[in-house]
């Protein structure tokens, strides 16, 4: 697809309607400090010390010239937010995104390419960061970057945005559990096979069968149910053609109905109800009541906050036998990105300010914030170890595993993943065979993927 596509207006159109109005409820309060200097609005989608971290970056941009003032503005549902106000002329000049809605925006003619952006002032914009940090002033460069995360913001050789984080995901486990069980506590198991063995010497029930240990269930978390296939060498889709009923989706659908069969429905049922909430003293890996699950490494700040004593290990997610290759992970990518909107007021200065945030100090400060590997190339020997998460490097080596996937790059993404949240508890509740299971995903996906084909077709684009 061509970067002049990317103007196409789609359906922002129809956003329109009260569009004006919205933005003008959503400008940050304005601050002396913005006096006689351009003014640019920044909403993010970060909260708590994730949007913390974001705001002490702008602080150093702000205090550090005068020419230019970054309003800063952590805000939920960002995503439909940012469209209405572009629809209503009104946009923020930068917004901060998850990497798997950029097909969606993309396609609505929603973003600036930074390929242009960067063409027509990206030396300018590289100066101005240098000065503020005294590094050398960043260029968007493939090399500069890591390799899965370079893959997460370009797509047919234009750049989307910037990204700021990034994660993957691996098993983290209490090392402390492994070692009273006997089991290894710096890398539990590396199979499918040997993490079901584990999990069950790892499982505590009472006199009465509850569970009071999980070992590992996949519905701790729960955030990713549609990732089981990957670690069976599965995916859901390639490009416009679902693959979600195949042997390899079918044997992980197939593991994960097992797993709930050997727990007990009554059982289950009983120790979800229990289970505590995510950042807090009883976030269940904290507080003992699972033994291993699937996270990213951001997982590691509520560690830090509520049980700073905890002996935590992290691991490459086990895979199907066969399938093990220590050297490159299995495991799944997403970033946070910086972008343009189209109709921003600011392309340029907006552009300046992005490429601040690709210094080595900026986003050296909001990686060790959320706990999460250096989106740049060669982090450091100082910045890995005094990283808040014990284990980085083990996240950092994933960024540039061979094997390392991301959510796919599809407009319909939002929908298939909704399908997966709601469609997954009728497999964990044994009401699936994983053979009807994943015949049913397979039409949906599908049907959302021909949608999205449709659409396209009806806009014009390739």
């Amino acid at each position: 697809m061509r970067a002049a596509e990317w103007t196409r207006r789609g359906m922002l159109g129809a956003l329109g309607a009260g569009a004006l109005g919205f933005a003008a409820l959503h400008r940050p309060r304005r601050d002396p400090r913005e006096r006689g200097r351009i003014v640019l609005d920044y909403w993010e989608k970060w909260t708590g010390h994730e949007a913390r971290a974001m705001e002490r970056v702008v602080e150093r941009y702000n205090a550090s010239q005068t020419r230019v003032f970054v309003r800063f503005l952590s805000t939920s549902a960002i995503e439909q937010k940012t469209l209405v106000a572009i629809a209503g002329g009104s946009p923020p000049d930068v917004v901060g995104l998850w990497d798997d809605r950029l097909p969606a925006f993309i396609r609505a003619g929603a973003l600036i390419p930074l390929t242009d952006l960067d063409r027509a002032h990206g030396a300018a914009a590289a100066r101005v960061a240098a000065e503020i940090t005294g590094e050398e002033g960043p260029r968007p460069e493939r090399a500069r970057y890591e390799p899965g995360v370079w893959a997460l913001v370009e797509q047919d050789g234009v750049l989307a945005g910037l990204p700021n984080t990034c994660s993957s995901l691996a098993l983290y486990f209490s090392r402390a559990a492994c070692r009273e069980a006997g089991i290894d506590d710096s890398t539990p198991a590396r199979t499918i096979d040997e993490l079901d063995e584990v999990s069950a010497r790892l499982t505590r029930r009472s006199p009465s069968a509850h569970i009071e240990r999980a070992g590992f269930i996949h519905i701790e978390p729960g955030w990713w149910p549609w990732v089981w296939g990957s670690f069976f060498g599965g995916q859901v889709c390639d490009g416009g053609r679902a693959t979600v009923d195949s042997p390899e989706n079918r044997g992980a659908f197939a593991w994960v109905r097992r797993t709930a069969e050997t727990y007990g429905l009554d059982a289950v049922r009983r120790f979800q109800s229990g289970l505590g909430g995510y950042s807090s003293v009883r976030q269940p890996l904290l507080s003992g009541q699972v033994a291993m699950s699937l996270h990213g490494p951001f997982v590691a700040n509520v560690f830090r906050e509520f049980g700073p004593e905890f002996d935590y290990g992290a691991a490459p997610f086990p895979v199907a036998r066969g399938m093990e290759d220590d050297a490159n992970p299995v495991t799944m990518l997403e970033c946070d990105v910086l972008c343009v909107p189209r109709g921003c007021r600011r392309p340029r200065e907006a552009y300046e300010f992005i490429l601040f945030t690709q210094t080595r100090w900026a986003a050296e400060t909001l990686s060790r914030a959320h706990a999460k590997p250096l989106v740049l190339a060669g982090a450091s020997e100082t910045f890995l170890g005094a990283h808040p998460n014990r284990h980085v490097r083990l996240h950092q080596r994933m960024l540039s595993s061979a094997r390392a996937f991301s959510k796919p790059r599809s407009r319909a993404w939002s929908a298939i993943e909704g399908e997966f949240n709601v469609r997954f508890g009728g497999l964990w509740r044994l009401e699936e065979t994983a053979e009807s299971f994943a015949s049913k995903m397979q039409t949906r996906v599908q049907a959302h993927l021909d949608e999205a084909a449709r659409r396209d077709a009806r806009r014009g684009h390739s």
